[in-house]
């Protein structure tokens, strides 16, 4: 049984999910490690990535994959 999203339909194919994903997370993830880089090189790793995930994760589920979603609706469900 395939997958169906909210609206009834099936789920966009997985590469195109994973595709998606990607350019939702990889740019975010390389700006914040670099910025927190600058502003705290002296704060401890474990730390230093906690921050940067949690500020990723933020990111990505309440404002980047959003508007991926809507604006590449059309190619994710074709």
């Amino acid at each position: 049984m395939a997958d169906k999203n909210t609206q009834g339909r099936e789920a966009p194919a997985f590469w195109k999910r994973w595709l998606i994903s990607m350019v939702a997370v990889y740019p975010p993830l390389v700006a914040l490690v670099f910025a927190f880089r600058a502003l705290f090189y002296d704060m401890p790793a474990l730390l230093s990535l906690f921050l940067i995930a949690s500020c990723l994760t933020a990111l990505t589920t309440g404002l980047i994959l959003p508007a991926l979603h809507r604006r590449l609706d059309r190619w994710l469900n074709t």
